[in-house]
């Protein structure tokens, strides 16, 4: 039904059932939802902003790759947050996004959703979500955080290699509950709140929950994996995840946590 896809009036209508106050700017095709939440933050209304689009004509993904982003089939946003000096904890925001992704997907259609580190969503080891996390500066300080997410929704008939790689949540879920797209969004940007705003993230030391849910919720923790940094590639045994969110891998000469890169499971 297209009521279910992604519109302004239904993300408002969400909006409202959560009682978030959040200011949503809707666009049915955009380059990149994070590039204008960019764009707002530069020109000082990126505060509480959401960017949603339908579809995107320039969809990023990390590491430079892009992000394939057609009208219908998915969901894909961005949420601004505002910090205040004396931040704390920026670098475990990837993996944070990452858990309140894999939890929507999980308590709204029962999908044994795990995270790749950092933050890839895997449902039997296909990623069925991309997450991209940029930070916005003013005067030499950062002042925004992006957290730009696209979630396969539809079912897809994926085709090439990218058919054992990805998947959706219609390719994956059988049950009976729609799939709203606005509800969707909605409930992953309560759960972004949950883990960075009510829970203190940016001004607290401890997040021990966090971690904790961080660590059972891991696909990458106890695999052999290829790390891949800018400098070398090295096959190594993921050990555990860091308390501020790094992956601690024993390599070949010595263990070491990954504060940054890609790892690829070894099948």
């Amino acid at each position: 039904m297209d009521n279910l896809k992604l519109n302004e009036k239904g993300i408002l209508y969400q909006l409202k059932q959560y009682r978030m106050k959040r200011y949503i700017k809707f666009f049915p095709e955009i380059d990149s939802t994070n590039d204008e939440a960019k764009r707002l933050c530069a020109d000082g209304k990126g505060k509480n902003t959401v960017v949603i689009a339908a579809s995107q004509t320039a969809g990023k993904g990390r590491l430079g790759r892009s992000f394939v982003s057609p009208a219908g089939t998915g969901v894909y946003f961005s949420v601004i947050y505002e910090i205040n000096s004396g931040y704390k904890n920026l670098d475990l925001i990837s993996s944070a996004a990452g858990l309140a992704v894999r939890d929507s997907i999980y308590n709204m259609f029962g999908l044994d959703t795990k995270i790749k580190w950092p933050n890839d969503v895997l449902v039997d080891d296909k990623k069925i979500c991309g997450i991209l996390c940029e930070t916005v500066s003013e005067h030499n300080r950062i002042k925004y955080v992006v957290i730009g997410i696209g979630v396969n929704v539809e079912r897809i008939d994926f085709e090439g290699e990218i058919e054992y790689t990805a998947t959706s949540v219609g390719n994956e879920y059988s049950g009976e509950i729609e799939l709203d797209h606005n509800e969707i969004v909605i409930d992953i940007i309560n759960n972004l709140d949950r883990y960075i705003l009510r829970s203190g993230l940016f001004t607290e030391d401890e997040n021990r929950e966090i971690i904790n849910r961080i660590r059972a919720s891991s696909a990458t923790v106890g695999k052999m994996v290829r790390v891949i940094t800018p400098d070398s590639e090295y096959d190594a045994k993921a050990l555990d995840i860091a308390d501020d969110g790094g992956l601690i891998v024993k390599g070949p000469v010595e263990t070491t946590t990954l504060k940054s890169g890609e790892v690829v499971h070894i099948r």
